[in-house]
């Protein structure tokens, strides 16, 4: 064969595997869509409560500061900050040297005028004879008359003194106006007191409150004598609205309100809690929690269509419970979803139906909305 037949016949090859190689492709195999035998069931509505979470401190309705009444050094503080007092016990005692002098100034007083005053009476007696003897004029019985009531009104006062300066006796020592804890210590042992001004602070823990401030908006859905629950260490206590104050803070424009709780070993006055005021109602479209799944990171349901085939459906949740979902956006009260989440569904299954399990139609316990700043949520 010559060289130049065997290089034809060569090209003649190249071409034919060429025009083999730009011919059709064959189609791709399609995926077959399985057959499923699983649960379904409507999704429902309910009326979701909501409620304003609020945050706040347990504070005590008690919360005496201890002052002087009379000024004066403090000579011994008796107590210091956690110690735990009954009432009348002694907290503070005053140096009482200044007391101790005043009472022996106003004693001198009254000792003086009730010599003036016997002096006086005896005076009275002999003009009274006198006058009666017609030896005095009733002008100079008169004056004797007058002299003897004045030193009784200076007697009188100076009794008055006398009381007045022991009483400051008994506010040389200050007592715990009630039971309670010594939170806060204000002076030291030589500093000055005066009236008016702290020494101590005594907070009784009988009577505690939970203090709050809530939003004009939601102010007129809350009453005196509302259910409370207050959260606090993440143990739930139920009080009562007990006080509302009608009047904003001028930085926060919040109103406060005040929770009575009820009597708790484990409540301490300081405690950081939060407090859920129910306001209303809404009502979404519930799941139980097995209903959802997740395909490539998506959150979602498998809706089942009037041809009994799964759909993949995203949504959006809101409030979460241990045996419901809240659903804000993507499905409607009504729809047929798997009631299952099975790894081998996809979209375009065809679905058999075996059972439907019960609705989650029941009412959750609550669900709560929140403003900016403040915690969003609702306690399961």
């Amino acid at each position: 064969m010559t060289p130049c037949r065997s290089a034809t016949l060569h090209g003649l090859w190249l071409a034919a595997l060429l025009l083999h190689g730009c011919g059709e492709a064959p189609p791709p195999r399609q995926p077959a869509h399985n057959d499923w035998a699983l649960p379904v069931a409507t999704v429902t509505e309910a009326v979701l409560p909501v409620a304003w979470n609020a945050v706040g401190t347990v504070v005590s309705e008690q919360r005496v500061d201890v002052t002087s009444k009379m000024t004066g050094y403090i000579r011994t503080l008796h107590v210091r900050e956690g110690d735990v007092v009954k009432a009348g016990q002694l907290l503070v005692t005053l140096d009482g040297s200044d007391v101790e002098g005043g009472i022996r100034q106003a004693q001198g007083g009254v000792d003086t005028a009730a010599a003036m005053l016997a002096d006086a009476k005896a005076d009275l007696r002999r003009y009274r004879n006198l006058f009666e003897a017609g030896s005095i004029a009733e002008v100079q019985l008169r004056k004797a008359r007058l002299q003897h009531a004045t030193l009784v009104e200076q007697l009188n006062s100076a009794r008055a003194a006398l009381a007045i300066a022991t009483a400051q006796r008994d506010y040389v020592n200050i007592v715990s106006p009630s039971d309670g804890v010594i939170v806060a210590r204000y002076r030291q042992t030589g500093d000055l007191a005066a009236p008016g001004v702290p020494i101590l602070t005594v907070e009784s823990p009988d009577l505690l409150m939970f203090d709050t401030y809530v939003t004009d908006a939601h102010l007129t859905r809350i009453q005196v004598g509302d259910a409370v629950e207050v959260q606090v260490d993440g143990a739930p206590i139920t009080g009562q609205v007990a006080r509302i104050v009608p009047s904003s803070d001028p930085v926060t424009r919040k109103f406060q309100v005040k929770v009575a709780l009820p009597a708790n070993d484990a409540l301490r006055p300081g405690i950081f809690g939060r407090a859920q005021f129910p306001l209303d109602g809404r009502k979404h479209p519930v799941v139980a929690p097995g209903w959802l799944v997740e395909r490539g990171g998506l959150k979602g349901v498998f809706v089942v269509d009037g041809d009994r085939r799964a759909r993949f459906r995203l949504v959006r949740t809101r409030s979460e419970w241990p045996d419901r979902i809240e659903i804000a956006a993507g499905l409607r009260a009504g729809e047929t979803v798997i009631a299952v989440d099975d790894p081998r569904v996809r979209d375009g299954d065809l679905i058999r139906p075996v059972h439907a399990p019960s609705d989650a139609a029941a009412t959750p316990p609550s669900a709560s909305t929140s403003a900016p700043g403040e915690s969003m949520g609702a306690s399961p």
